[in-house]
C-alpha cells in the first residue's frame, strides 16, 4: 500500500471535500424540466422510432460541470461543459436550455445595437386567423410570406430599421383542435421615431393592422398589439436593454402546453413543424447579428455553453463535477482533478 505523502494527503482531503459538497446537484431546474417532459415521452411512444424515444429518454440524465475556484477565497461556481440534450422542438429540457441562449444571444446582439445606433424598441405581436393543426404548415408559410410583403412595404423601410421575430404555436384554449398561431416580434427604431412634429416615422397601432392586413391578403382584420418598452422600476429594471429582452424572450420557446392532447393530435402537429424555423431576424438586427455571432440564423446546435465568460485572472479551473440522475435526484458520479490543480 502506497504511503501517502503530505501533498497527496492535501489534494486527497481537498477532493474528498469537494465531493461532499456536491454531492447533489442544487440546481433545481434540471430535475423541474426533466420531469415535465415525461409527458410528451408518453405520447412519443405511440409512434416514435426507437432510436428517437431512447434519445428522448436519455435526455439531461448525466450532465459535466467544469468547477472553478476563487484565487483568493472559498468560493465556488460551476460552469455546464457537456451534456447528452436530445434537441427535441417539444422537450422540456431543450426549451428551456434554448430560451436560456436566446436571451443571452439577443442580450449581447442588442447591446452592440445600442454601441452602434441611436435607437429605440417596440414590442409587437401579429396574428393570423386560427388554423386547424393539420393546416398548421400552410399557415405558417402563409403568415412568413404576409411578413415578408409588409416588411418591404415603403412605409416598414422608412420606419423600422430591423427586428427579431418569434412564431408560437399554442394550442387553442376553448378548441384544442385549432392552433393559436402568431408572432412575437421586437421592432429596432430611429431615437427620433416618436418625435412627431419633425418626422413622419411614427406608425399608429391600427395603421399597422392595415398594413398586416393588406400583407395577409385577408377580408378580416387580425389582431395587433403594439408597445413601447420601458424599463420595469418594480422588477428593479433599470436597464433598457434588459428589459427589452424580459419582455421578448418570455413568450417563444417555451414549452407547448399538451394536456389533454391525444398522441394521434400530437403526432399531427410534430409532423406539421418538421423542419420548420421560428425564429428570424431582419434589417439591423440580421446584419449586427452575423457580424457577432458568423450567422444571421439563431443555432441551437449547442445548448450548453450559454453562460457569461468567467474572470479568468480571478478563477481558476479546478476540475470537472460529473451527475447522472439516480432515484430521482442528479447525484453526483465521479470529480475529475484537472491536470496539474492540487
Amino acid at each position: 500500500m502506497r504511503v501517502l505523502y503530505q501533498k497527496d494527503l492535501f489534494s486527497y482531503r481537498r477532493i474528498e471535500d469537494i465531493k461532499e459538497k456536491f454531492s447533489e446537484l442544487n440546481e433545481l431546474e434540471f430535475l423541474v424540466k426533466k420531469y415535465n417532459s415525461f409527458v410528451v415521452f408518453e405520447l412519443y411512444q405511440h409512434f416514435a422510432k426507437k432510436s428517437k424515444l431512447q434519445a428522448f429518454a436519455d435526455c439531461g440524465t448525466y450532465l459535466g460541470f467544469d468547477l472553478y475556484k476563487h484565487i483568493s477565497k472559498e468560493e465556488y461556481q460551476k460552469r455546464l461543459s457537456h451534456a447528452n440534450f436530445c434537441r427535441d422542438r417539444f422537450c422540456e429540457m431543450c426549451n428551456w436550455r434554448r430560451a436560456r441562449k436566446y436571451a443571452i444571444e439577443n442580450f449581447k446582439l442588442l447591446k452592440f445595437v445600442q454601441s452602434q445606433e441611436r435607437v429605440r424598441y417596440i414590442f409587437a405581436t401579429f396574428t393570423i386567423k386560427n388554423p386547424r393543426v393539420e393546416e398548421l404548415k400552410s399557415y405558417v408559410k402563409l403568415f412568413n410570406q404576409a411578413w415578408k410583403r409588409m416588411t418591404q412595404s415603403k412605409r416598414w423601410r422608412n420606419s423600422i430599421l430591423g427586428y427579431i421575430k418569434a412564431i408560437e404555436i399554442p394550442f387553442q384554449k376553448t378548441d384544442r383542435d385549432y392552433i393559436n398561431l402568431h408572432a412575437h416580434c421586437l421592432l429596432i427604431v430611429p431615437s427620433i421615431y416618436f418625435d412627431f412634429k419633425n418626422y413622419n416615422l411614427y406608425i399608429k397601432q391600427n395603421e399597422f393592422q392595415e398594413m398586416w392586413k393588406k400583407a395577409l391578403r385577408v377580408d378580416y382584420n387580425p389582431s395587433v398589439d403594439i408597445r413601447i418598452i420601458k424599463p420595469n422600476k418594480e422588477r428593479g429594471e433599470d436597464d433598457e436593454i434588459a428589459s427589452v429582452v424580459a419582455e421578448t424572450t418570455k413568450y417563444p420557446l417555451k414549452s407547448i402546453d399538451l394536456n389533454g392532447i391525444d398522441w394521434q393530435k400530437f403526432k399531427i402537429l410534430t409532423e406539421q413543424v418538421k423542419n420548420m424555423r421560428f425564429l428570424s431576424f431582419g434589417g439591423i438586427a440580421k446584419v449586427y447579428r452575423k457580424e457577432i455571432f458568423g450567422t444571421d440564423e439563431f443555432d441551437d446546435s449547442d445548448l450548453i455553453g450559454d453562460y457569461d465568460e468567467l474572470d479568468l485572472s480571478m478563477w481558476e479551473k479546478i476540475g470537472r463535477l460529473w451527475y447522472f440522475l439516480d432515484a430521482g435526484k442528479y447525484k453526483l458520479h465521479k470529480f475529475e482533478k484537472a491536470e496539474n490543480k492540487e
